[in-house]
């Protein structure tokens, strides 16, 4: 299956496996919870073995076991998908569980005869919100407090405490163009991205730099690509999510003299506190 830019999944996609989510036949990406810093889990074919490597083999302008970290969506120009024995004929038993090609952009060489040089900037960016949509249901204050709860003076929705509408923003610049034996594309991409739970996301930058050069009349094809992936994550703390569950729901964030309020029981952590009073 060969899906191209104009194929591609449009608006806020941070991770380039969900480019191709419901667009081939087979081949499932998912990221379940929502955390920007997980990934996509990509299935091909299902799973094809057992306690060894289930992911398909990826191959990015020919290097062979790339990640698709290290790659921004926007500087993806087509992806090729390697099902049943094809994959395996050309890249032996790394393809079992499939091959994803990934080819990148690069500039576009002036026509033979022509003079000059083509030189084309292109800029292009958004802004998205994440939210969401439907809460645990649990016991408001006072449907705990009917049912026997105990009373600590409070009246907190801890769900709402420790998310956030997330906000996104990204902003891609590229230069590209080239002459009758050379073409060049240099990009940056620059991504701050915040995920729903407080704490969560990541600020990265990304460059890349395709150059390809003709020489001896077109007998020898050189080619160079770099790129460099600089991501700063900010993990958060998941079991927030667990105790906003189940924490007192009359229970005060804070003690009257400014400090975290804390049971003492077990296995019973303020939500907001593990989010405040941790680093990760």
């Amino acid at each position: 299956t060969s899906i191209d830019e104009a194929e591609f999944n449009q608006g806020n996609v941070n991770d380039p496996a969900q480019l191709l989510q419901g667009k081939v036949p087979g081949l499932t990406v998912s990221n379940r919870g929502g955390n920007p810093n997980a990934g996509s889990t990509i299935r091909l074919r299902g799973l094809s073995t057992v306690g060894a490597n289930t992911e398909p083999l990826v191959v990015i302008d020919g290097v062979i076991g790339a990640s698709l970290d290290n790659v921004d969506p926007s500087d993806i120009e087509s992806v090729n998908v390697l099902k049943d024995g094809s994959a395996a004929a050309i890249y032996g038993t790394r393809g079992s569980s499939g091959v994803i090609l990934v080819t990148t952009k690069s500039g576009t060489q002036v026509a033979r005869g022509a003079e000059g040089a083509n030189v084309e900037v292109s800029y292009n960016g958004y802004v998205s919100a994440a939210t969401v949509a439907n809460d645990q249901p649990v016991m408001t204050p006072t449907e705990y407090i009917e049912a026997g709860g105990n009373d600590l003076g409070g009246r907190t929705d801890w769900q709402d405490l420790v998310t956030r509408t997330g906000v996104s923003n990204v902003h891609n610049l590229s230069v590209s163009g080239g002459t009758g034996q050379t073409n060049y594309r240099v990009s940056t991409n620059l991504r701050d991205v915040q995920g729903i739970l407080e704490d969560s996301g990541f600020n990265q930058i990304n460059a890349r730099a395709n150059i390809g050069h003709n020489a001896f009349n077109n007998r020898l094809n050189l080619n160079l690509t770099a790129s460099t992936t600089k991501r700063d994550r900010q993990n958060s703390f998941e079991e927030a999510l667990r105790y906003a569950v189940l924490y007192n729901p009359t229970a005060p964030v804070r003690f009257d003299n400014g400090e975290f309020f804390q049971a003492i029981l077990f296995d019973n952590f303020n939500p907001v506190a593990i989010i405040d009073q941790n680093v990760n």
